[in-house]
């Protein structure tokens, strides 16, 4: 193993040991809560080799989504796959198929665009006509995102209106969709945000535009939706080593975290007793909060500037 990738191993250990500390806080702070607002507990769906509830993932052709989409899958629940070509879903279910499925679970995947709403009809459609009424719907994971590198000023408007109608609209439209089966079985939505929505970077404006806006909508959807059970939980990793370039890799390198890191926060969100309402996923994605919160904009916005500038090679231009 080489230094680098034992700094990796080390990082990754690390940020599973604070994350898992974050976990016990947050399951005393609910406990208190719990018991002096007098509120209910959240139900859990935790799948056995018998019982395989149902989830659906969206994005799962690579990184976050596929990850999460296999490990629910290992974990025995019937999970349902949203990627946008055939050849994706094949690769899909060849690799569960490698897979070890002890505990029986399901991985089926859905031809779909998020930001078609005959899609996503068709997509509640086959859910609906594959659990009937035996198998609880209790999950969605709302992970599909598109991500432009460009300055503002030179972006088009087809950039601008892609990219809400892919990160946000399309979470919009999927979860009115499906909150009525989330509703029957008090589910859980689990929101795949990032930590540029607290730390926006040169050209990533538009990008962390949509990801602010998902973190108000996941807040005031976890409020609205309290009483009947439901719970929204959003996640916020910090950058994650999926699809990157050789120079984008050299570039960010030192604080990326790989998908199974997410995963693991996507997971507990949708079965533990107590999830947690935000997850900061990684050191970068925790540091960016607190020195937002710490320092201010300006001192961040400067130091921004300067250290996360976008390399050449990573810019579009649209």
């Amino acid at each position: 193993m080489s230094y680098g990738d034992l700094v990796d191993e080390v990082l990754i250990h690390l940020t599973l040991v604070i994350d898992y500390i974050t976990y016990a806080y947050n399951t005393l702070v609910s406990i208190i809560l719990i018991k002096f607002l007098n509120q209910s507990p959240l139900h859990v769906h935790n799948s056995t080799s018998s019982y395989h509830p149902a989830v659906l993932v969206t994005g799962t052709s690579s990184g976050i989504g596929r990850d999460v989409a296999l490990t629910l899958a290992k974990q025995g629940y019937t999970v349902f796959a949203t990627v946008r070509r055939e050849v994706d879903a094949e690769e899909l279910k060849n690799r569960f198929a490698e897979l070890d499925n002890a505990m029986n679970g399901k991985l089926i995947p859905l031809i779909m665009d998020v930001t078609n709403k005959d899609d996503i009809q068709k997509a509640y459609d086959s859910v609906r006509t594959t659990i009937g009424r035996e198998i609880p719907f209790v999950g969605l994971v709302n992970n599909a995102a598109l991500i432009f590198y460009v300055p503002l000023e030179i972006a088009s408007e087809s950039c601008y209106e892609d990219s809400f109608n892919t990160n946000y609209f399309s979470i919009i439209n999927l979860t009115k969709k499906f909150l009525p089966l989330l509703r029957e079985s008090r589910g859980r939505v689990v929101n795949v945000g990032s930590i540029a929505s607290w730390g926006p970077a040169p050209s990533m404006g538009i990008y962390s535009a949509t990801k602010a806006a998902i973190r108000a909508i996941t807040q005031v959807w976890r409020m609205e939706t309290r009483s009947m059970g439901i719970h929204f939980s959003l996640v916020e990793p910090g950058v994650v080593s999926t699809r990157f370039t050789e120079s984008q890799m050299k570039a960010y390198r030192a604080s990326m975290i790989p998908p199974a890191v997410v995963s693991d926060a996507i997971v507990h969100a949708l079965t533990a007793p107590y999830p947690k309402n935000t997850y900061y996923v990684g050191l970068d994605a925790r540091l960016i909060a607190v020195a937002n919160w710490f320092f201010g904009d300006r001192i961040i916005e400067a130091v921004q500037s300067k250290a996360l500038a976008v390399p050449n090679d990573m810019i579009t231009v649209m």
